[in-house]
């Protein structure tokens, strides 16, 4: 048993009438805790996922958390991320993309292919889905390095005035650029926390993994491979690991006739933690080049966003026919 001491001056907690609110019978959440552990209960609020029917009921992207994203250089962290984003834009969550290593043309000439589902969509498609991103999604005008304070205060921004529930930060090296400032990225990943607190939006951020000493990147990697401080992991309330499967191409070419290379997934996402959920684990997709899309399997066809049945908002919105 902990005593607490008599001594310690309460008044400015009296002071201040909010304190009195939050200081609240253990009972009053009696309600919220029945819907908690009911996932059925239809009083339960779920939070937004991605639309992989293999996340689904897994993994939730809740308000005033963050969520760290990193993998190995090269494999497909930021085209993974922009389809999440655009998956949640689908669940009429507003989004911010704050992508510091690409101009915008691109990062939403890709996002169009995933949207529509091809390489090559038409002029029409394109103004279509462009359309359909109107308070759904926004970019944040800027490639380059960037510093903590602007980012925060980006953030806060978006919050406020937009009313936005998610922005992904691609990527960390470009706001805290030396791997040696371990201070510095301790700071920054403690202000994002608080911020989200803050806030109630949900940050996504995209950091990076140490080279393998060995140089083989067949291995997919872990929390613990984040480059930089340990804090990123330690404080982020969901950390999730990007890995692709480089080694699939090479064993294609070495043996084209082999059908069962074609099994193989082409990437792994694993949910490394998260904190308030109940899953982690890893999810297994397949890659469409195309569409620049990661599926469930690589048997059914990629079909645009607006196509989908559950997504029905999102073609009435495109004008057409629901």
């Amino acid at each position: 048993m902990q005593v607490i001491p008599d001594t310690i001056d309460l008044s400015r907690y009296r002071q201040q009438p909010e304190f009195h609110a939050r200081v609240r019978r253990a009972s009053d959440f009696v309600d919220a805790v029945k819907a908690e552990l009911q996932p059925d209960n239809p009083d339960r609020k779920h939070s937004p996922s991605m639309l992989s029917a293999k996340a689904q009921g897994r993994i939730e992207f809740r308000t005033g958390e963050v969520t760290c994203w990193s993998g190995y250089n090269g494999h497909r962290k930021s085209m993974f991320t922009s389809q999440v984003a655009l998956d949640l834009c689908v669940q009429q969550q507003r989004v911010l993309v704050v992508s510091l290593e690409m101009p915008p043309a691109r990062t939403m000439a890709r996002m169009t292919r995933q949207a529509m589902g091809t390489s090559l969509p038409s002029a029409y498609n394109v103004e279509r889905f462009h359309a359909w991103t109107d308070e759904r999604l926004w970019i944040f005008d800027h490639v380059g390095v960037i510093d903590g304070e602007t980012i925060s205060g980006l953030c806060r921004y978006f919050a406020e005035e937009l009313q936005g529930q998610h922005v992904f930060i691609d990527s960390m090296m470009m706001v805290c650029a030396s791997e040696e400032h371990l201070d510095e990225q301790k700071a920054f990943i403690t202000g994002l926390c608080r911020l989200a607190q803050e806030t109630g939006l949900h940050l996504h951020l995209i950091t990076h993994c140490r080279k393998p000493a060995s140089g083989d990147e067949a291995r997919p990697p872990t929390k613990y491979d984040i480059k930089g401080t340990g804090a990123i992991s330690d404080q982020a309330h969901n950390v999730m690991m990007v890995w692709a499967n480089k080694a699939k191409k090479a064993a294609m070419e070495a043996r084209p006739y082999d059908p069962t290379i074609g099994d193989e997934p082409d990437a792994i996402v694993s949910c490394e933690k998260q904190r308030n959920g109940d899953w982690e684990g890893k999810l297994k997709f397949w890659f469409h080049p195309g569409s620049l899309r990661f599926c469930d399997d690589r048997v059914n066809a990629v079909e645009e966003y607006v196509l989908s049945p559950r997504l029905a908002p999102a073609r009435t919105h495109f004008g057409g026919q629901p």
